[in-house]
């Protein structure tokens, strides 16, 4: 039994030799590609630059006929470029609790996408959010303050990229 053992091993053995490698492994370089990004036409620029908050009076979440102004003029171009994205975000002032500040939030941003959607922005493109009372713009407790912080904001982003711009920027 020793000696069937012994053999065994000896041709495991055998069996197990490396072949010594003739050539060296040499891997391709790694090219990293850059991905295309489309360029954001001027409008869409200017767009964005001239995209303005929209603001709401103490506990409502009703538009004002200033926001309408401003939301009516960016639904135009949105009709002219349809790679244009927004996503609006509702805020709050501090009063009231952060359960009741991110519910008035939503219906702040929610309004925006239904006016929007009643001057022809596809659904597809907005997207609504709500950050309540946490992100304000102006953190004293005055009335100045809390009419800054009763707002709708606006992320722009060109063909599903990186945002653009906006006024939460």
């Amino acid at each position: 039994m020793l000696r069937y053992t012994l053999i065994a091993a000896l041709i495991l053995a055998a069996g197990c030799k490396k072949k010594p490698i003739d050539e060296p492994i040499v891997s391709a370089p790694v090219v990293e590609e850059k991905p295309k990004v489309k360029e954001v036409p001027p409008p869409v620029v200017e767009m964005t630059k001239n995209f303005s908050r929209v603001f709401f009076e103490f506990d409502s979440a009703n538009l004002t006929s200033d926001g309408k102004s401003a939301l009516d003029a960016n639904a135009g171009i949105m009709g002219q470029y349809s790679d244009i994205r927004l996503e609006i975000q509702g805020h709050a002032d501090e009063r009231g609790t952060t359960e009741y500040n991110l519910a008035l939030g939503q219906k702040r941003a929610d309004a925006v996408v239904r006016y929007l959607l009643q001057r022809g922005v596809s659904t597809s493109r907005v997207k609504s959010v709500s950050y309540g009372e946490e992100r304000p713009l102006d953190g004293r407790s005055t009335e100045t303050a809390w009419e800054q912080n009763r707002r709708a904001e606006f992320v722009v982003s060109w063909s599903g990229d990186a945002p653009v711009q906006g006024t939460s920027n």
